[in-house]
């Protein structure tokens, strides 16, 4: 992943409202991860039908939610798109962005994204797939609010957008977006191993020093939530091995269950996915204070929520319906200017069965 895509699109966030509280004092935010495969013949299936109505259903998937939630911001949460199918071409992949930005252009809902580990994954086969390529598609969106970088760090789309007071310029909330990378590569960009990437050091030195330095300019912490496709490894202290009568899911023939009591709410149905040596980012969040709550993608049928050191950690649905799960949607958070917030997975029906 390159480096030195520090733009911030300057010239285009200066000229568009600053992201405001209602005038009920309430900021809606949808999380739609884990679009993945959106183009029909992105499918190996002979009856097309099926893939055309998978297709059909998360694009639906995404407007219903829109829709049903009337969020003043959409971030998508990574695997946006299947940068993991082995015959991903640039055609395929700008398809895919524009279809998915379509459904909240409908809207013109403000939109910012974080990358997963598979949009970018066969980046070596199809250029489209470099993240910072995708990035400027997504900055073709008028009301786009992410950027490349906010200082020259590892990855692409790590920044955070501020949410002022509904009568004033106040600052209430921070909305952190991470790049939590993808996999290893050599210099040709093919992967060298699918032992997940982390957030690097240089990133939270980027998270730390903005934290300390609105502390300094504001007089006190912002509260904020985070976005980023990987979760932290931190969950697997809320999670134990057990018998099979007892156990929440099966992973490599053992079985494993929430410990008593640690699912504040959801469900806990698949072996979570983060790096699995890396404990440093939540370490960060804890010494800046700011974190109240983490969003995160990946596994496609959780939602549990775990709370650790005050900061809660939230599992987010899957959208699409290329991955696997029966419920596809995604998750409300909706934060108070009084420094409080509360969320809910949102379900769609899907338009056609299959």
């Amino acid at each position: 992943m390159a480096t030195g895509y520090t733009l911030t699109q300057k010239e285009k966030l200066t000229s568009l409202p600053p992201l405001r509280f209602s005038k009920d004092g309430s900021f809606k935010i949808l999380h739609i991860t884990d679009i993945h495969k959106v183009h029909p013949l992105m499918d190996d299936d002979i009856d097309r039908t099926i893939p055309e109505k998978k297709n059909e259903n998360t694009l639906n998937t995404i407007s219903k939610a829109i829709e049903k939630t009337s969020p003043d911001l959409v971030v998508f949460g990574g695997d946006n798109i299947g940068g993991h199918w082995d015959e991903m071409t640039d055609e395929f992949a700008l398809w895919c962005l524009q279809k998915i930005i379509g459904e909240v252009k409908k809207f013109n809902v403000p939109l910012a994204v974080v990358f997963g580990n598979h949009d970018g994954q066969n980046e070596h086969i199809a250029q489209l797939l470099s993240r910072e390529i995708q990035m400027s598609i997504y900055m073709g969106y008028d009301n786009f609010r992410g950027c490349f970088n906010e200082a020259d760090v590892y990855g692409c789309g790590n920044y955070h957008l501020p949410v002022l007071k509904n009568n004033s310029d106040e600052v209430m909330w921070n909305i952190w977006c991470f790049d939590s990378n993808d996999y290893p590569r050599k210099a040709d960009r093919t992967v060298i191993s699918y032992d997940a990437d982390c957030v690097h050091s240089d990133q939270l030195q980027w998270y730390e020093n903005t934290v300390k330095k609105e502390k300094e300019q504001f007089g006190k912490t912002i509260p904020a939530v985070l976005f980023q496709h990987m979760p932290v490894n931190q969950v697997f202290d809320f999670i134990e091995e057990c018998d099979e009568k007892d156990s929440d899911y099966e992973h490599s023939g053992k079985f494993f269950r929430a410990k008593d009591g640690a699912i504040k709410s959801g469900r806990l149905l698949e072996k979570p996915c983060p790096p699995m040596e890396d404990r440093k980012e939540f370490q960060s969040w804890v010494k800046c204070g700011d974190i109240k709550a983490a969003f995160f993608g990946h596994d496609h049928i959780n939602s549990f929520c775990f709370e650790k050191d005050g900061i809660e950690l939230y599992q987010t649905i899957g959208c699409g319906y290329e991955t696997y799960g029966n419920d596809h949607g995604g998750r409300l958070i909706t934060l108070y200017e009084n420094g409080t917030y509360e969320t809910e997975t949102v379900i769609i029906p899907p338009k056609f069965e299959l």
